[in-house]
């Protein structure tokens, strides 16, 4: 995708206000210890920004943010993220092109692009290695590859969850943890294991349906000892097993923690940017698209996602000789595999949260209250693609404002749960997504 047009689209909205809290007059722990703060989960707990992972994205993680509330309470923790160089992985960024304000991809050869790769990523993550971190986060990670049930699964997963330099393959954002060799594969929750850790969140499982859905439903897959689809939904019941094997870890570890709860996917700006039809003369023509049963017109229980932009652009969609590609399309059914998922994943979290005494951030519920707007210090957020403020240029993950909104739901919890006295992030002082200056 060479560029992403910026919708300039204007919405009356009810907004719901919110507060935040500042720093109460005495700051601390309550029943929590924060000595060794452990945050588990994918790209979300890894700070990744904008298509991308680099210096000002994570150290705008919410893990990173919710280290500082709790070395108020604690000025004695530390806590080590493995960071990258300036612009690390690479980066979208804003650019006027043609009069337009265009989020532009870090691969466009297209435009001069001063955030693409920095020459230290080839190598990043290494000097890490052997070192416990305490942001564990790996960016593309399902929980299902944290966890493995078979020895061959456990091969695979080591190299799915990091970097085999030896076979040059592997998961390049995993590269500061030791994954083992293949003849003796370390997997993810051996490190939770060894991690120590006093107090923990865990955000692992939005991948589990998050992958299949930003592909519209079209399975990707590797080979290694064996054949492994990347992403696809991951069995409740297997993920059930595997969360509590998650938490098992921290329990035996006598850890205290919170654990969120997965976002409806299909409510982020990648699912509702592009819409289903375009307007001529007042009438709806609806784009055709490919689905797994053929050819057929969208309707509005159909997700054209953010991916297909240019091909829209292209006049792609536009007849049944020239649908729009299945990947660039979650359709109804497949959407519903996605909801259906997520519901069951969230009983598990929460009934299993419960079980081990652990609080529950309801990032859930939390997202549903986008879908229109919510007023935080004067600040409006929602989903919508860039202007909604929580969002950043890739339509999937947080910008650091949004980062810090989440930091500020667990802090909540964190406090409800352990009668801790966290003061809350003041959302003010980050940023939104940034723009280009002339």
């Amino acid at each position: 995708m060479r560029k992403i047009l910026l919708y300039s689209v204007c919405m009356v909205v009810f907004a719901s206000c919110n507060k935040t809290q500042f720093t109460p007059a005495s700051v601390s722990e309550g029943s929590a210890d924060f000595t060794t703060y452990i945050s588990v989960g994918n790209s979300l707990t890894q700070g990744y920004m904008d298509d991308g992972l680099y210096e000002y994205g994570q150290s705008h993680s919410y893990p990173s943010t919710l280290a500082v509330q709790m070395k108020l309470a604690l000025p004695t923790m530390s806590f080590i993220q493995p960071m990258t160089t300036g612009n690390g992985s690479g980066h979208m960024f804003l650019a006027y092109v043609n009069g337009t304000l265009d989020p532009i991809a870090p691969t466009d050869s297209s435009y001069l692009n001063p955030d693409g790769p920095d020459p230290s990523w080839t190598n990043w993550g290494t000097s890490y290695v052997g070192t416990q971190v305490n942001n564990m986060g790996i960016s593309g990670v399902r929980l299902t590859d944290c966890v493995a049930l078979s020895f061959t699964e456990k091969q695979n997963n080591s190299v799915v969850c990091g970097y085999n330099t030896t076979l040059s393959l592997g998961n390049p954002y995993g590269r500061f943890m030791n994954f083992g060799t293949f003849t003796a594969p370390i997997q993810y929750l051996d490190h939770i294991k060894s991690s120590k850790a006093t107090f923990f969140t865990c955000w692992l499982g939005d991948n589990d349906v998050l992958g299949y859905a930003l592909s519209g439903g079209v399975l990707q897959t590797i080979t290694l000892l064996t054949t492994d689809t990347l992403n696809q939904i991951t069995a409740p019941t297997v993920f059930a097993a595997k969360y509590d094997s998650v938490l098992t870890a921290f329990h035996n570890l006598g850890a205290k923690g919170v654990c969120m709860t997965i976002p409806n996917v299909t409510s982020i700006p990648f699912f509702n940017t592009v819409p289903q039809y375009v307007v001529v003369n007042g009438h709806r023509n609806y784009f055709y698209i490919t689905t797994a049963s053929g050819v057929r017109q969208a309707t509005d229980n159909d997700f054209i996602l953010l991916s297909a932009y240019d091909s829209v652009q292209q006049g792609w969609g536009t007849s049944a000789a020239k649908p729009l590609n299945n990947d660039l399309v979650l359709d109804e059914t497949e959407a519903a595999a996605v909801e259906s998922a997520t519901l069951q994943y969230n009983t598990s979290i929460k009934s299993l949260a419960a079980k081990y005494g652990f609080g529950v951030a309801d990032m859930f519920a939390f997202m549903e209250t986008m879908q229109t707007s919510i007023n935080i210090d004067g600040i409006s957020f929602s989903r919508s693609f860039i202007q909604g403020g929580t969002f950043g240029l890739d339509g999937i993950h947080p910008n650091a404002r949004g980062y810090a909104v989440v930091a500020n739901q667990i802090i909540d919890v964190v406090n409800k749960t352990y009668n801790s006295t966290l003061p809350q992030v003041d959302v003010t002082k980050f940023k939104g997504c940034i723009f280009p200056t002339f």
